[in-house]
Formats: C-alpha cells, structure tokens, sequence
C-alpha cells in the first residue's frame, strides 16, 4: 500500500521539476533584422509563434491601379468649328493613348438641324473634357 503512496508524489515531483526546468529557460530579446533570421535558426519560434507573425505581418502595398484602356464617350451634342454647326455625336469608346491624348474612332455624326449623316475621320484628339468638336 505503502508502494502505492510513493508513486503519486514522486510523479508530481518529476512533473513539478520539468516545469522549473522549462520556466528558467530565457528566450532571447526578438532583435530586427538579419540578426533575427540567425537567432530563429538557434531557436526556432513556436508554430503558434509562426501564425502569430505571419497573421500580424503587414501585406505589401497594391500596386497602382492600372488607367483603362477605353473610356465610353456617351452621346452629346457640340458645336463643331470645321464644320460650322452643332452636331450630334453618338455614344462610342475612345482608346487612352497618354492622359493627354485619346484616340477617337471614325464616327458618323448627325446635323442637328437636318439629321443628315456627316462622316467624321477617326484622330488622336485631347481628352474629351478640353475638346472642341466631335
């Protein structure tokens, strides 16, 4: 019976030693840098520390937004100089060649008195808002 006693108690010992042990350890100061890397190799962080960095680690920047390629031009009524009359332009896309400079396709435009189709020849034109003409 005796045996019986013993044996809790010398487990309890052994179990109470071992966490001694582990609690005297001193995990080194987390340093920046390249000397980080050398101490990881020493003393590999936890997997609960690996998640815990790699969740907290900032994401790298998005890169700029790329401009697109074609704007849609809806329909509009302008005055048109080489032609001496407002004309009505159907809606159409322009391709962005640079911020100053678009290229516009061939359109069919309309007098906006008669309606009578005015074929206009496709150019690099300015954007549309410091535009005159179709």
């Amino acid at each position: 019976m005796r045996r019986y006693q013993v044996f809790p108690w010398a487990l309890a010992l052994c179990l109470v030693s071992a966490s001694m042990v582990w609690a005297q350890t001193v995990r080194p100061l987390p340093v920046p840098g390249s000397a980080q890397k050398a101490l990881d190799q020493l003393y590999p962080p936890s997997p609960l520390e690996q998640v815990t960095r790699q969740s907290l680690k900032q994401a790298p920047p998005l890169p700029p937004p790329t401009p697109q390629v074609e704007q849609w031009v809806p329909e509009r009524q302008v005055f048109a100089p080489d032609l001496g009359r407002v004309v009505v332009v159907p809606g159409h896309y322009e391709r962005r060649i640079s911020d100053q400079l678009y290229s516009v396709p061939t359109l069919q435009v309309f007098d906006g008195r008669s309606g009578t189709p005015i074929i206009v020849p496709g150019s690099d034109r300015p954007p549309l808002d410091v535009r005159q003409g179709p």
